[in-house]
């Protein structure tokens, strides 16, 4: 008798144990639920807020594929070579270049000649730049297929306090992107009533 009083009261005590750790939907664990379906309904927006954000190449930038090129390696200065951090291996850079803005760079080997060159690498051109934070305000599809999205942009010189301003960009679908689109253009907009 004391043998199965005491298999009972043990039984018990696990089934009383395992209540109190059982998983229950904490504030964090909703929060983050409503988080993921925002996102969920909203994947153009993810997406293009994505490469918004990781893009250097604005207005004029785009008619220089050099300019493109050096523009873009400050999106992946965190793959600089780890032993000579002057240099990024130039497959990084194609590819970024021609997953975001669609342009297949077949040669880089004269680009950024009156600097030191190592084979195989793109010499990172030392120097301040501009950082970019997107908030976009709209996506428009357009008649062709093609999204123009206009995002506020807090714009932040190396050494200036940052501004807002309002920038237009052009994406295209492209299934051969690891983005899924490329962009166009991205021009930051002077006066806002011109949009």
């Amino acid at each position: 008798m004391k043998k199965i009083l005491s298999i009972a009261l043990c039984v018990i005590v696990l089934v009383a144990l395992s209540s109190l750790v059982a998983p229950s939907a904490s504030e964090t664990t909703k929060v983050s639920a409503a988080t993921a379906n925002e996102v969920a309904t909203n994947p153009l927006e993810t997406r293009f807020l994505n490469m918004l954000n990781r893009n250097f190449v604005y207005n004029g930038d785009f008619d220089s594929a050099d300019t493109i090129i050096n523009n873009a390696s400050l999106a992946l200065l965190d793959l600089r070579d780890s032993t000579n951090e002057d240099y990024i291996a130039d497959a990084y850079v194609k590819s970024f270049v021609k997953d975001m803005y669609g342009i297949e760079i077949a040669d880089m080997s004269g680009l950024n000649a009156e600097f030191p060159q190592i084979d195989g690498f793109l010499y990172v051109v030392p120097r301040g730049y501009t950082s970019y934070n997107h908030t976009i305000v709209s996506i428009e599809e357009n008649e062709d297929g093609s999204f123009t999205v206009v995002s506020d942009a807090i714009i932040k010189g190396h050494d200036a306090a940052g501004k807002s301003q309002k920038v237009v960009s052009l994406f295209v679908k492209n299934s051969d992107s690891a983005f899924g689109y490329n962009m166009i253009y991205s021009n930051i907009i002077a006066n806002s009533t011109d949009i």
